[in-house]
């Protein structure tokens, strides 16, 4: 049975061998798009992510000399510093690999993540187990607690996705090291950034269009009062992605407009349509003007 050995092994490890760059598969999360963030972002010596979600886009680029994520949501502060300590990271992941990827231990998830929250190691676990065991983003939204299971052999096949989560846990918390994480208001923690060259935000707000899927949402004076708090930086560079809307021109006026588009299934998109058909979600990166 894996112990601390085998975590110590696995810690030395290079992050590269990490088969799955998020904690979580976040509503509105942008492992697609990493690859085009990271371009974006360019290079930087410190890093601030005020809406960090899953994480995707902190697990899949370079380290930088000072790197500072925040987010609301505690059981994903939790789950982060649970797998980070040198006792309970071990125990989980011990634990998880004895987890059969079955339906009752999804069910058993959601009612314990149900529970008041408490950040302890076993919510840590149930957690993840909910995190991977349930469709795509069930644990940073609203509602949506069903098991995945595909009745098609088309796409990827969830079980050997929980076998991939479990092999990358090691890796995330190699990768979370030298990283500082703090749970507060993404809004109020850019207003206190120093503008400095080297310095990069990328932020990744709830949409613009409203929705019932957030747990910590927006409403319209939050996009406002963003858009004007990150307007004041001239030597930091500034990414935001968005799905596209109408009212982006107004609020970013100067930032370059990137489309992008990803493969998304249309119940991910919210919208109806045949079960499992794709559809190309717009996404969009607003950068400013200062070069990386």
């Amino acid at each position: 049975m894996p112990g601390s050995e085998e975590w110590a092994f696995h810690a030395r490890k290079r992050e590269d061998d990490m088969k799955v760059t998020a904690l979580a598969p976040w509503y509105g999360a942008k492992r697609s798009l990493s690859d085009r963030i990271i371009a974006a972002i360019g290079d930087h010596r410190c890093y601030w992510e005020p809406f960090c979600g899953s994480m995707a886009t902190l697990m899949a680029k370079p380290r930088a000399t000072m790197e500072t994520v925040n987010d609301l949501h505690g059981d994903l502060v939790n789950f982060a510093r649970t797998i980070k300590d040198h006792v309970h990271g071990p125990a989980l992941y011990r634990k998880a690999r004895r987890t059969l990827f079955a339906q009752a231990f999804f069910e058993d998830a959601c009612r314990e993540i149900d529970k008041p929250f408490e950040p302890t190691p076993e919510r840590a676990y149930w957690f993840l187990v909910k995190s991977w065991f349930g469709r795509n983003g069930v644990v940073g939204s609203r509602g949506g607690e069903n098991f995945c299971l595909r009745f098609t052999s088309n796409g990827g096949q969830p079980a050997k996705r929980w076998s991939s989560v479990i092999g990358s846990i090691m890796s995330w918390s190699k990768r979370l090291e030298g990283v500082t994480i703090l749970s507060e208001c993404g809004i109020a923690l850019c207003e206190r950034i120093e503008d400095k060259c080297g310095t990069v935000i990328y932020c990744d707000p709830p949409y613009l269009a409203k929705g019932e899927k957030y747990v910590h949402d927006f409403e319209p004076y939050d996009h406002a009062r963003l858009a004007e708090v990150l307007s004041r930086f001239r030597k930091t560079r500034v990414v935001v992605s968005y799905y596209h809307h109408p009212d982006l021109e107004s609020l970013y006026p100067g930032f370059e407009k990137i489309d992008c588009y990803v493969t998304k299934s249309m119940a991910s998109c919210g919208q109806r349509g045949k079960s499992g058909a794709l559809v190309k979600a717009p996404e969009v990166l607003l950068v400013n003007g200062v070069t990386p």
